[in-house]
């Protein structure tokens, strides 16, 4: 019998004992994170609770159906961002309309009648209400991936690149069409602070510099009043080495930019067959070409992404048998790894390209069904102008003939540009023509 050091205490077999602990730990939560990792690749919503709007489908746990009651506050939320309402605005008009944020509404919902009793305190924020804007489930698409913890020990939340995520397109029930949602998004990314005289532009997130394509921004003078409201270079601003002022005047803008929407209204009524048939005619030969060239190579890399998960797997048995040494090993791997973190980037490169090509025709439709809306527009708002307008390009201005010309690009969404040249003399006899209008009025 072997002998047992009987000066050894029960502690000194503890540290074994927390090491056997943690390698269960560890692999437990390895087996959970491979379950995890399974189930978001098939498509299946990672999410522990469903998003505002929508509630479980009681037939099948898995799969979202929409909420009709909270599905109406998201798609109010979005009409009012549209309408050129801030998210902080968006909260207060919800508070005052008396309308249960999304945890006062699930726990109204909720069958524990505990939380059927509380009291309401509709408390709104600009947080929530962003967070409502950002989500692209809203459009019937399951995003899985999005976060994940530090490690087994740190249950930190860490937020995933979005490079990193999956999405699965149409997998239920949309509360937002695509192309409103895309609207949202442009907003959101080119949305700007008001001034210090506290007025909005209608333009926010449309007008751009033609010559270094960053933002106009928007100035209402505090301090001389009689100076007009007005846009310029915001790459000027900061250096005026950088760009040239590219200035125009908020009354001229808006003057040019209705009397072409209300051309392009009055076109679509009379013309709506022959424009359709300009629109797909445009670039339609080049797009089918480009289009089964990018399908092509995006089949390339995927196959090419396959075969190195296949190398890997190979040079990973040759060095574990020792026909490969450890540094050709680490060699060859980093190789394939830095090979395949490209691909997987050209994937979604030629995808998005693809995808927004295909797309266009939906687009099309889109637009001529959002012009339709209006039947006679006498003024802009910011509803009006994020649902037909793109971006629209400054030109600086330029002398011509002795005449100053200034040159306005105007991006229509699914459809593109109408350029036009607009002297400065027929810019003020526009405006004289609508002053007197309404001094007539």
């Amino acid at each position: 019998m072997d002998n047992i050091d009987s000066s050894k205490g029960l502690n000194d077999f503890l540290p074994i004992q927390d090491w056997f602990n943690e390698m269960h730990a560890k692999n437990t939560s390895q087996k959970v994170r491979a379950v995890l990792k399974s189930k978001g690749e098939s498509g299946i919503s990672l999410a522990n609770n469903v998003p505002y709007g929508y509630k479980k489908d009681e037939n099948d746990r898995t799969k979202w159906i929409v909420d009709e009651q909270s599905a109406e506050v998201v798609k109010e939320i979005y009409n009012l961002f549209i309408q050129g309402h801030g998210t902080f605005e968006i909260a207060r008009i919800l508070r005052e309309r008396k309308i249960l944020t999304p945890s006062e509404y699930n726990a109204s919902v909720s069958t524990n009648s505990i939380t059927n009793t509380q009291e309401y305190q509709y408390k709104w924020c600009g947080t929530t209400v962003a967070g409502i804007l950002d989500r692209q489930e809203y459009i019937g698409d399951t995003v899985n991936f999005k976060y994940t913890v530090r490690s087994y020990k740190d249950k930190t939340k860490v937020t995933l690149p979005k490079e990193d995520r999956k999405i699965f397109k149409n997998t239920h029930e949309p509360i937002i069409d695509e192309y409103t949602w895309n609207i949202a998004q442009e907003l959101r990314n080119n949305r700007k602070k008001p001034t210090r005289s506290g007025k909005k532009s209608i333009f926010s997130g449309l007008l751009f510099c033609n010559d270094c394509g960053k933002k106009m921004y928007f100035q209402s003078p505090v301090i001389d009043l009689n100076a007009k409201d007005h846009y310029r270079c915001s790459s000027y601003k900061k250096n005026i080495d950088l760009c040239t002022s590219h200035w125009i005047t908020d009354e001229v803008l808006q003057v040019l930019v209705l009397e072409n929407i209300q051309k392009v209204v009055s076109y679509m009524k009379n013309y709506e067959d022959l424009f359709i048939k300009e629109q797909l005619q445009k670039s339609s030969q080049d797009e089918l070409k480009q289009i089964a060239k990018n399908k092509k190579e995006l089949e390339r890399a995927k196959n090419r992404v396959i075969e190195i998960d296949t190398l890997f797997q190979h040079i990973y048995e040759d060095n574990i048998s020792g026909k490969l040494t450890d540094e050709r090993f680490r060699n060859l791997s980093f190789n394939y790894d830095k090979e395949q973190k490209e691909l997987k980037l050209k994937i979604e490169q030629l995808s998005n390209e693809i995808n927004n090509t295909e797309k266009k025709t939906t687009d099309l439709t889109q637009f001529i069904s959002n012009v339709k809306k209006y039947t006679e527009i006498t003024k802009l708002t910011p509803e009006i102008l994020n649902e037909l307008i793109e971006k629209i390009l400054v030109h600086q201005t330029e002398k011509i003939n002795g005449k100053k010309i200034q040159e306005i690009d105007i991006y229509y969404r699914g459809v593109g540009i109408i350029s036009f040249p607009v002297s400065l003399e027929d810019m003020t006899m526009v405006i004289e023509k609508m002053i007197n209008k309404r001094i007539s009025a």
